[in-house]
């Protein structure tokens, strides 16, 4: 490469990488012709970073984008901090190489560079020295305590959301997620901002940019439409969508959740709900669509023998057990069933009531459960309970009656009809009578 170009790409180098947290390694290549020197950047992300496998996915090939601009023979290693294997096998399938591009659980380390997808073989014409990169994130840097990063994630996926809604995604107990609001409301990252009905919270600017700094995403990178949910719901719905995590630990107490997300995109299917985890020692996905019931049945049965057969290609490409669980009104539960094609191994369908929180059927595989017998006689026994207080202690709020004030009366002249007809007669008109 000739020295003019190795010096213009040293000078945008500066710009383009500056921004990136990446770990640079030289590398050379021992092949049976030659030797080939490579630059290898490597990426550390995790699954409880707050994102989907699809939005993980982008900031790859962001970066990926970046380092093919300014040295076109780099190689990337992505470290994936995951318990499970499912989160690395969908980044692979999900993301598009244009370098040299391995992913690699964090602990393992690679051989050779044999081990990249689409490894160019071209030689060695001259990358610039050593990069100009980011220190990686930390949170000391931020003045942040132990578990704010994820709250503040959270938020930036959810643009706002209630302290229940940021309680059951994150994981933590709702006391300590209450402290970690504060403080990070103390420190002008997030405010307080009516949602609907009820107050909530909205992530700032300034916490945002240092969501994207933490995600190690690229400068003036567009990652809107990759981060925040894919589809507007009503507020009921998106709020039994986002309490899905701790709806299945309360039903289920055996199940260990990893992560769960709202509105995340699956090859050509979009949950409601999504959570992963590991239940009676297999690693498990619960897929979770909320109808309300506002389509008639005719629609609902299109929509829903599509989505079912996007549960069915995923189990089997994946290899991976799902529970699919539709939640709504009684009636859309009930017309469900009527949806289900012919039954197949590794996904079990539930249906239940989405107005009783933290009861769910069990489960079985290749069989279609709904509970809504139960949760009809749970209802009305809490409701036949007596009050432990006595309602008669609060009277009804007296009504108060607006009296209506008159209109004043018009003091212009009327005229009959007969008159204002004969005002815009016609002296023809008149002649004729005559």
């Amino acid at each position: 490469m000739d020295a003019r170009v190795c010096q213009g790409i040293g000078n945008i180098d500066m710009e383009l990488l500056s921004s990136l947290s990446l770990e640079w390694t030289p590398a050379i290549y021992h092949s049976y012709f030659w030797d080939e020197k490579n630059d290898i950047f490597r990426h550390r992300l995790s699954a409880s970073d707050g994102l989907p496998p699809y939005s993980q996915a982008r900031i790859i090939e962001l970066i990926a984008r970046r380092l093919w601009k300014v040295r076109p023979f780099a190689k990337l290693w992505v470290s994936v901090d995951s318990p499970g294997e499912w989160y690395r096998r969908e980044l692979r399938r999900l993301v598009k190489n244009k370098i040299g591009i391995m992913i690699l659980p964090a602990e393992n380390e690679f051989a050779d560079l044999d081990q990249f997808e689409f490894l160019d073989t071209t030689l060695w014409q001259g990358n610039p020295g050593y990069p100009r990169v980011a220190q990686p994130f930390r949170i000391e840097n931020a003045n942040l305590k132990t578990g704010s990063p994820r709250v503040l994630r959270i938020l930036a996926r959810l643009k706002t959301g209630h302290t229940r809604e940021i309680t059951s995604l994150a994981g933590f107990s709702e006391t300590h997620i209450r402290h970690l609001l504060k403080q990070l409301q103390a420190e002008n990252l997030i405010e307080w901002k009516r949602i609907g009905k009820y107050e909530g919270w909205e992530i700032r600017t300034k916490g945002l940019r240092l969501v994207h700094r933490s995600w190690n995403l690229p400068k003036g990178a567009h990652f809107t439409q990759y981060r925040c949910e894919f589809r507007y719901a009503g507020e009921r719905h998106r709020r039994v969508a986002r309490l899905w995590r701790v709806w299945l630990e309360a039903a289920y107490p055996s199940v260990e959740i990893w992560e769960s997300w709202t509105e995340v995109p699956l090859q050509k299917g979009i949950p409601d709900a999504l959570a992963w985890g590991m239940h009676c020692g297999r690693e498990t996905l619960f897929w979770l669509e909320v109808d309300s019931g506002h389509s008639s049945r005719k629609i609902m049965e299109r929509n829903y023998r599509g989505r079912i057969k996007n549960a069915y290609a995923h189990a089997r490409e994946w290899g991976i057990p799902i529970v699919f669980c539709l939640m709504g009104p009684p009636w859309v539960v009930d017309e469900f069933r009527w949806c289900l094609p012919r039954l197949e191994p590794g996904i079990a369908f539930i249906g239940h009531d989405w107005r009783e929180f933290g009861k769910l059927p069990v489960y079985v595989f290749e069989r279609w459960h709904e509970d809504l017998s139960q949760s009809q006689c749970r209802r009305e026994n809490n409701s036949s309970h007596e009050l432990s207080f006595d309602p008669k202690q609060y009277p009804p709020k007296s009504k108060k009656r607006i009296t209506k004030i008159p209109k004043p009366k018009s003091n212009k002249p009327r005229f009959s009809k007969d008159l204002e007809e004969d005002r815009y007669r016609s002296w023809g008109e008149f002649e004729r009578e005559e």
